[in-house]
């Protein structure tokens, strides 16, 4: 896997919006935050555009995301929020400037679906972390941004995170892929589809009924996604529901009943995904997981 260089003080770095519409107030937080720690920022012209509920056409997002991925001033692309919207484009994009001279991509949500095709198809790392409407004057998000600038200035960090009930004990290593588990099941059979052999995958989600859940998994599993896995992690499952009463059990349940036959070690309940507390991650980097009685431990290896 190709890691992008690490940015330094006094880079220039892109927000862009790839999906859904957004208000300049709703981003002016994170660019003086980004701005504080070091980096200068430029807009895509039509991050704050509009077209039905995205930030613009296709065409328009497209643009913005092609000049920030050919831009050699720019380190890194931050997508300015999620929502749906990424698939409407990836297939426009031209990725060979950014193959010769990668740089970081970072949000997560819809954004998956860059993640997924960019650690596939083009062997080139990503950050699966909060994006700038997600950088806002509160503790766990500032220590959501702050984690994000760690990694983007070199200094990947360990997470120690607690103990769950369905946990499945052992240790693995492998490189880390994953996201939001509609999104990722949502790109099986396509260009943008991931490669689980040998890998860590990482999967969260947000307000999804459970038969829909119990539906994505099974996809996972049907379409031998599961089999080929080293470890699991399985993040935040928010604001889940269970409206059409198919089951009467959690998220977590029926998560855990797929996974336990696989003889991997399994880590429920790590910090990440649509929760204040959003944990950075490098997806296509190797890690190494440590899920014991006492906590699970993931590090990069």
């Amino acid at each position: 896997m190709i890691r992008p260089p690490y940015l330094q003080k006094g880079d220039t770095v892109a927000i862009v919006s790839p999906a859904k519409k957004i208000l300049p107030r709703e981003i002016e937080y994170a660019i003086k935050f980004l701005e504080s720690n070091g980096l200068k920022i430029k807009l895509g012209e039509h991050v704050f555009g509009e077209w039905n509920r995205f930030s613009g056409t296709d065409e328009e997002r497209t643009a913005d995301f092609q000049w920030a991925l050919n831009d050699q001033n720019i380190k890194a692309i931050f997508c300015a929020r999620g929502g749906y919207g990424s698939v409407r484009i990836i297939d426009q994009l031209d990725f060979t400037q950014f193959t010769a001279t990668p740089k970081w991509i970072i949000g997560y949500s819809d954004i998956t679906v860059f993640h997924n095709h960019i650690n596939t198809q083009l062997n080139i790392a990503t950050i699966h972390g909060p994006m700038p409407l997600n950088i806002i004057d509160q503790p766990n998000e500032l220590k959501s941004a702050n984690g994000l600038i760690e990694i983007l200035y070199g200094r990947n960090l360990s997470t120690k995170f607690q103990h769950h009930k369905m946990n499945v004990s052992g240790q693995a290593s492998g490189a880390l892929i994953g996201g939001n588990l509609s999104v990722l099941c949502g790109l099986i059979g396509t260009n943008s589809d991931i490669d689980t052999e040998n890998r860590i995958l990482f999967i969260e989600d947000l307000c999804e009924e459970n038969y829909k859940l119990d539906r994505m998994l099974f996809q996972l599993e049907k379409s031998g996604k599961l089999s080929k896995l080293n470890g699991a992690i399985i993040g935040s499952f928010t604001q889940m529901t269970d409206l059409s009463q198919w089951f009467q059990e959690d998220s977590y349940n029926l998560i855990a009943n797929r996974f336990k036959s696989l003889n991997i070690p399994v880590a429920f309940n790590f910090p990440a995904g649509h929760i204040s507390l959003n944990t950075p991650l490098v997806l296509g980097q190797k890690y190494w997981l440590k899920v014991s009685e006492k906590e699970s431990l993931l590090k990069p290896a």
